[in-house]
């Protein structure tokens, strides 16, 4: 019995190293509001001069990153900054939230950065759930043209599909500042034994259209949100 239980004290203790070095080595992210930053993947871009700069800014929040327990993180994205999207659209994505998952963050092989995934959402839906979701996102004639053209193309119309909506999110090593890598729906088809494909029968890609109308369209600062953006943190 002593045996017994030197071992089991023995095992706790590893457990307890294990956990502790699992802590050590998340990536920590400054909670906060982050805010539209000029820049190319945060790298900052036009005038640098604080008056000059603010002058072209446009004053727009992104997402705000709240703590969600020991290493652990919540994101709330600006919905309400989706302009061509439905009052509907807006709300849905808001109510994805609510169960979120956090992934740790993870240093990349490239030494771009340290990503941070949040999983909103990951469920099975039907066509019409899907066909109700999509007429809530981008009202832009190309995006409504290309969910219409793909439902059409659908042969069963009692097709299911796997609905995943993540954000990602990039610690690039700037002070305060944090990189929209992704935002996106992706709809995978399921077949007969509820296993779905590799490559998404339809993808929503929130993070464009909440980068579109930040600037006017002839703007010279246009070019910097093509690939994503960049959010500086509200520092009181």
């Amino acid at each position: 019995m002593k045996i017994l239980r030197n071992m089991l004290g023995r095992t706790k203790a590893l457990i307890g190293v294990f956990a502790l070095l699992c802590l050590q080595n998340a990536y920590a992210i400054d909670a906060g509001q982050y805010y539209y930053y000029i820049s190319e993947k945060c790298v900052p871009k036009g005038p640098q001069e604080p008056k000059a700069r603010a002058a072209v800014t446009p004053d727009l929040w992104l997402f705000e990153v709240s703590p969600a327990g020991i290493s652990d993180y919540y994101v709330h994205m600006n919905t309400e900054a989706l302009n061509q999207y439905t009052d509907e659209g807006k709300s849905y994505l808001a109510e994805l939230e609510a169960e979120q998952a956090y992934n740790a963050g993870h240093a990349s092989e490239q030494g771009t950065g340290v990503t941070h995934n949040f999983m909103l959402q990951r469920e099975a839906i039907g066509l019409t759930e899907l066909i109700d979701i999509l007429s809530g996102f981008s009202q832009h004639q190309k995006e409504k043209g290309y969910y219409f053209r793909k439902i059409l193309s659908l042969d069963n119309q009692n097709a299911r599909f796997k609905a995943v909506t993540k954000v990602q999110l990039v610690d690039v090593g700037m002070e305060d500042k944090m990189f929209v890598a992704g935002y996106v729906s992706n709809y995978y088809l399921l077949d007969s034994k509820g296993k779905p494909d590799t490559d998404a029968f339809i993808s929503v890609d929130h993070k464009n259209a909440l980068s579109e109308a930040i600037h006017p369209y002839k703007s010279p600062f246009n070019q910097y949100t093509k690939n994503g953006i960049c959010g500086e943190r509200w520092v009181p």
